[in-house]
């Protein structure tokens, strides 16, 4: 008789997990309580374009942890890269290679964001130590601004490093752990992966649910879970509109905070609550899709650094205010995959940081901005929209259920990275956590695939454990 599994939420974390289970023979049910899966990699159409919930790049595109769980089910995800990667514009003005290790690639990026030339030493050493990544853990607890400091005191090389940590992590370099940085940034750069799926961030997903499909995975759509059930301390199934499902696991990808929720607080150790309910998140992220008539942006990524001292560029964060000169993270996805739009037209997206929990007014306010910015960049490109669509803090949350609509989830401070992560096992017996938020190191959706073949190699070892200890146990009583 195969082990049961209920999956709560069908993002990466749960579609990927429950891909990996219903390989190994486990009888998998995912609970999707939207009409549509993916969480935050979810896609939607709009007259022949098909775009992306959020704005995302992928920094290890096929090498990373969605392209080992592909392998391992025997997917058909397909990956697309460029080279240069990127074109950075704002304060600087220059392309991006894919692969920044030669050393005539440090200096041309030294030179390209405007190194002074007395601080080149100290940026090439801190950016071959970033490229080492095995000082990683040791720096977890490490503020990232601190480490960057250690090397040089560069306006631009910090600039560089504040903007490139709210990409990875929706955080300044001022909130961000080093150590995770490291990692993060090393693996980035060492793999020279950095790309994006064919089809758009859907297909990761879709791919895992289709695969766990063939297997035999249930998927349940319009069917939010109401209760995790306990008894006896342990989880034994769940609660839904229609019913009752039994299982031997359940495995949320619905958050730490939720998860508990859903099982009931008295079911968790006091301190383990306490805990869950003192983590900090991630800053939001707001973002506009640009349907275009015609291909107005010739990059696959832009990358807008503003042009500001590095400790005034997210300032508006905290304040919760509009920003003076927004920092923008462009992918062009049709660059990577024409069939995102229809012949000779373009797709864009922008998308900057925004506080968690912000108004709609501050969001739209922002997107204001954003707009504007985008527009002087590209000044050919108001003449090309065919239309826009906006996504604030408020779809985020309407999304994933997290009240502050952030854009990752646990942030990955010096607190709350490696180690100070909450793991995917909970104190509650069969109830276990999978996602960006537990067991995994990484960017966004990338940790949520780390975290689910951590979870999967967890279970299956145990219940190979299991049924050896039970094989001996009927071969000594026979």
């Amino acid at each position: 008789m195969s082990t049961k599994a209920v999956i709560i939420g069908s993002g990466v974390g749960g579609s990927a997990c429950a891909a990996l289970l219903a390989r190994a023979g486990w009888s998998v049910t995912v609970l999707e309580s939207h009409p549509f899966t993916g969480g935050r990699c979810a896609s939607f159409d709009r007259e022949g374009f098909r775009y992306d919930f959020g704005v995302h790049m992928f920094s290890r595109g096929d090498m990373g942890p969605h392209g080992e769980v592909n392998r391992r089910i025997g997917g058909g995800l397909r990956w697309a890269t460029k080279d240069p990667a990127c074109r950075i514009m704002g304060a600087s003005e220059f392309f991006f290679p894919l692969d920044i290790k030669p050393l005539r690639r440090l200096a041309a990026l030294a030179m390209g964001l405007g190194v002074k030339a007395r601080n080149i030493p100290g940026a090439y050493r801190l950016i071959r130590s970033l490229l080492r990544g095995a000082d990683g853990e040791s720096n977890d607890t490490v503020c990232l601004r601190d480490y960057v400091s250690r090397f040089t005191d560069d306006e631009a090389i910090h600039r560089f490093i504040t903007c490139v940590s709210q990409l990875y992590f929706a955080l300044s370099y001022e909130s961000a752990s080093a150590g995770e940085f490291i990692y993060c940034f090393s693996r980035m750069f060492q793999e020279a992966s950095f790309g994006y799926p064919v089809g758009g961030s859907a297909s990761i997903p879709g791919t895992f649910l289709e695969r766990a499909r063939g297997f035999g995975c249930m998927l349940l759509l319009n069917t939010p879970v109401l209760r995790i059930v306990v008894e006896g301390g342990r989880a034994r199934g769940v609660e839904t509109a229609s019913g009752h499902i039994e299982a031997d696991h359940v495995i949320s990808n619905a958050g730490v905070l939720r998860t508990i929720e859903l099982a009931g607080s008295e079911h968790f150790p006091p301190g383990y609550v306490s805990t869950a309910r003192s983590y900090a998140y991630s800053n939001s992220y707001v973002t506009i899709k640009y349907g275009l008539a015609r291909p107005v942006i010739p990059y696959p990524v832009v990358f807008v650094m503003p042009d500001l001292p590095a400790e005034r560029v997210f300032r508006y964060i905290e304040e919760r205010t509009v920003p003076e000169d927004p920092y923008l993270f462009m992918p062009v996805p049709t660059h990577h995959d024409p069939a995102l739009a229809p012949a000779g037209k373009q797709l864009v997206i922008a998308g900057t940081a925004a506080p968690a929990g912000a108004s709609e007014e501050l969001c739209n306010a922002i997107l204001d901005r954003v707009d504007e910015k985008v527009r002087e960049l590209f000044p050919a490109l108001p003449d090309a929209v065919l239309w826009t669509v906006r996504s604030t803090s408020r779809e985020t949350r309407d999304l994933t259920g997290h009240a502050a609509g952030e854009a990752i989830g646990l942030a990955q401070t010096p607190q709350q990275v490696g180690r100070l992560r909450p793991a995917c096992a909970t104190p509650v017996s069969g109830l276990w956590l999978v996602g960006a938020d537990a067991g995994a190191r990484g960017i966004g959706t990338e940790m949520a695939s780390q975290s689910a073949l951590a979870l999967a190699e967890t279970l299956l070892e145990t219940g190979r454990r299991d049924r050896v200890t039970t094989c001996r146990r009927c071969w000594k009583e026979g």
